[in-house]
This record gives structure tokens, C-alpha cells and sequence, in this order.
């Protein structure tokens, strides 16, 4: 705990949630840049996540809840979401929310028990696949790595099973 109470303190408030809508000029640079999202309301979890974003310059937003990362992604394309297991409407709300949405998003959950039988029911929810809470900075790099190239691939939307036909035509 001390430690965690030092790396807070080191990286304050470095990163800074991003909920406006971006100008033209921002909108070249939102697409060359990794942007990820984390519904939750955990502090420890955004922190982490965002101590991440600053060491490998990702833009990391967060929402506390389901209606306010449907906000955030209705302004802005975000490649990845990441979704506590906690969320205050329940992961599976949040995921099926994100995933009915015209663009698309990889959706990840975040959780302490990572099993089998878990990831069968996150992916028969259309998210991506769970990940180990607290975060393994090595897997979040692979799982962040793996739809920044899905994303800027034109292939975006295979993961999401309502994607519209004209989102599939634009990439």
C-alpha cells in the first residue's frame, strides 16, 4: 500500500480525462495516437492505467459509469475499452451497451478472477477478452497493441456485431 501511496503522489494528475469534443486539428493526431478507455470506478485501477498511458503516450480517458462512457464514445473513436468487472450497471450492461453502438470499440474486462469460464461469458457478450486486475502492464501493452492494430487496420469492426454497413465501408 505505501508504495501505491508513493506512485500517487509521484504522478498526481499527469494525465487528464479528455471529454470535449476534438477540432480539426486534434482529429489527425487522435487517429495516430492510442486513445483507451476505462469504465470504473475504482481509483487505483484509473491510476494505474494512466501511469501506463504516460509511459507509453497513450491518451487515457475513464467514466465512473455506463452512460457517461457512452458519452465519451459517442464524441470521440476510441479503439479499446477497458470494463471493470465492478461497474455500477454490471459489466455485462456496460459491454452490451458499448458493442450496440455505430462505432466500434474492442471491449476488454478487467477482473480479479480471470477463468474460463468467465472469458466464455465476456465473449458471449462480444467483448474481446478479460484481463487480470490489478493490471499486468505487459498484458494491458499486448491487449492495447493488439487493437491499435485492429483499429488503424480498416478492420475495426469485425468486433463489434452491430457495427453499421457504412462504418464497415468507411475503413
Amino acid at each position: 500500500m505505501l508504495a501505491w501511496k508513493r506512485l500517487q503522489r509521484a504522478w498526481g494528475d499527469l494525465a487528464v480525462r479528455i471529454l470535449v469534443e476534438p477540432t480539426t486539428g486534434d482529429a489527425w493526431s487522435m487517429r495516430r495516437r492510442m486513445t483507451v478507455l476505462l469504465v470504473s470506478r475504482s481509483y487505483p485501477l484509473r491510476e494505474s492505467l494512466r501511469v501506463l498511458g504516460i509511459l507509453n503516450r497513450w491518451d487515457v480517458c475513464w467514466a465512473r459509469s455506463c452512460d457517461e462512457a457512452i458519452d465519451i464514445l459517442k464524441l470521440r473513436r476510441i479503439p479499446l475499452t477497458i470494463c471493470d468487472e465492478e461497474a455500477l450497471e454490471g459489466w455485462r450492461t456496460v459491454v452490451e451497451r458499448i458493442v450496440s453502438l455505430p462505432q466500434p470499440s474492442c471491449v476488454l474486462v478487467a477482473s480479479q478472477f480471470c477463468d474460463e469460464v468467465l472469458r466464455r461469458e465476456a465473449r458471449r457478450c462480444h467483448a474481446y477478452d478479460v484481463i487480470a486486475k490489478p493490471f499486468n502492464w505487459e498484458e494491458v501493452g499486448d491487449s492495447v497493441l493488439f487493437a491499435w492494430a485492429w483499429y488503424t487496420s480498416g478492420c475495426a469492426a469485425w468486433w463489434n456485431p452491430n457495427a453499421d454497413e457504412r462504418v464497415l465501408r468507411q475503413r
